[in-house]
């Protein structure tokens, strides 16, 4: 709707006015970023946001559907999401309403159980199928190290496998050989210093979709492994589909011996399917980490699995397993989850979400042969990448390594130029959101239309 008073104002020539608004927004961005930086590493919550991003000084100052408003007025169509988490929309407004009735009756009781940690964690086992017990947390960080511990203490062994590419979060368990370079491929390769060695010297590391390095390693360590944990659809190297034969023989060998298998459906969880991935492939493990789409934004997260496994941390005498946590269990962020799931479901959000992206990803492997270069688009559902210097269908983490970095970054930089957000790390992904339409597909494709020109 018009403002007839701003209306009349513009006709009346304060054009001046808006220049100096947009001044001061300017000035005010570039002065939170520098404060930002005197008091926070990098200038930002983690490293990744600060190093990673290259997206310029640039402060947000609120979000809306599929909408990020910086400090200084700019507005940009958001595909990045928050790494994902955003599944409905920014500022959901039922999602919204629910965390905030939860916090009329209290954030955190710290005591007992209350009626939405049961909803929730029925919800939960109702749709995931491998889950018949729930512990909540805050993050997938932490569903990750719980799920590594309950496994641990149950098979009495310390030796995790993990794979080539696979993100687990960033505790020493699991952050090593994410994004090895070339030369480390095949290697033990810890993401950060300051790293437990002990725990480095416990994880080994096999490549994405190996069944027959799957089914040595599991032979000859399976007396000393305590799990096996897994991306089911790896994303944090953009998009890695499994082998359903891959998938089935990583099951069938961890059950000949008794080694619990952990799915990691921190990304794909809600996102995919309200059943997660292990619903579309008819694989089921014995532990399953969520986050992220749980809550659309919310921190919420949650491990679940095996009655048996879960039980290991009932707090009694018999119970030996320490599961804990101030905030776990959080109201709001509960609320949001059982507001989230019960939309999801309502709505059939994948289906849509689904038939989207497959245009998000059909348009722009046209444009890429359009203009002749060397790339390929991948991903799943509601997600997809854009991976420059390389083609055909990536299957494990060497198929990602040669991608064309700096092609990436300047697309990302000419797409942002045309109001469209997302990280320029190559690695990642896009996001879509219930919240995305039809003209975003339009003004995205057009947008990607100019920018190959220009690369």
């Amino acid at each position: 709707m018009t403002d007839p008073e701003r209306t009349e104002s513009h006709d009346t020539g304060c054009a001046e006015d808006v220049e100096d608004d947009s001044a001061t927004n300017a000035d005010r961005n570039e002065s939170i970023v520098d404060r930002a930086r005197e008091v926070i590493p990098g200038g930002a919550q983690t490293g990744l946001r600060a190093q990673a991003y290259d997206t310029g000084d640039v402060a947000f100052e609120s979000a809306s559907g599929a909408t990020l408003t910086t400090v200084a007025g700019e507005q940009y169509t958001d595909y990045h999401l928050g790494f994902g988490p955003i599944v409905l929309g920014h500022a959901h407004e039922d999602v919204d309403a629910a965390a905030r009735a939860a916090i009329d009756d209290g954030v955190l009781y710290g005591a007992g159980t209350a009626p939405l940690e049961v909803e929730v964690a029925e919800r939960l086992v109702d749709l995931l199928p491998s889950v018949e017990m729930v512990n909540f947390c805050n993050s997938g960080s932490e569903a990750t190290y719980h799920a590594i511990r309950l496994a641990r203490a149950a098979t009495g062994n310390e030796k995790i496998l993990k794979f080539e590419g696979c993100y687990h979060g960033w505790h020493d368990y699991v952050d090593v050989s994410v994004y090895p370079p070339a030369d480390r491929v095949g290697e033990r390769y810890p993401e950060s210093d300051g790293m437990l060695s002990a725990a480095v010297e416990n994880t080994l590391v096999a490549p994405f979709n190996d069944s027959n390095t799957v089914e040595e390693i599991v032979r000859d360590h399976g007396d000393d492994l305590a799990a096996v944990i897994l991306e089911p659809v790896p994303h944090s190297v953009g998009c890695l589909l499994p082998r359903t034969e891959f998938l089935e023989t990583l099951r069938e060998a961890t059950a000949v011996h008794d080694v619990p298998l952990i799915f990691d459906e921190v990304i794909s969880g809600f996102r995919h399917s309200p059943h997660g991935v292990q619903g579309e492939v008819d694989v089921t493990p014995d532990l399953t980490c969520v986050a992220k789409a749980l809550g659309n934004g919310y921190p919420v997260a949650a491990v679940g699995g095996r009655s048996d496994l879960l039980a290991q941390a009932g707090g009694d005498n018999e119970s030996g397993v320490v599961i804990s946590g101030t905030y776990s269990g959080s109201l709001p962020g509960l609320a949001a989850a059982r507001e989230t799931v019960d939309t999801i479901v309502a709505e059939d959000t994948q289906e849509y979400l689904t038939d989207l992206g497959d245009r998000y990803r059909e348009g722009l492997t046209d444009l890429l042969e359009d203009h002749g270069i060397d790339g390929r688009i991948v991903g799943h559902r509601s997600i997809f990448s854009v991976q420059f210097g390389v083609d055909g269908e990536p299957r494990d983490y060497e198929d990602v390594l040669g991608l064309d970095e700096e092609r990436f970054r300047a697309f990302a930089a000419g797409m942002r130029e045309r109001g469209h957000f997302f990280t320029p790390n190559p690695y990642k992904r896009h996001h879509l959101s219930a919240a995305h339409d039809e003209s975003h597909l339009e003004s995205y494709l057009d947008a990607a239309d100019a920018v190959f020109t220009e690369l």
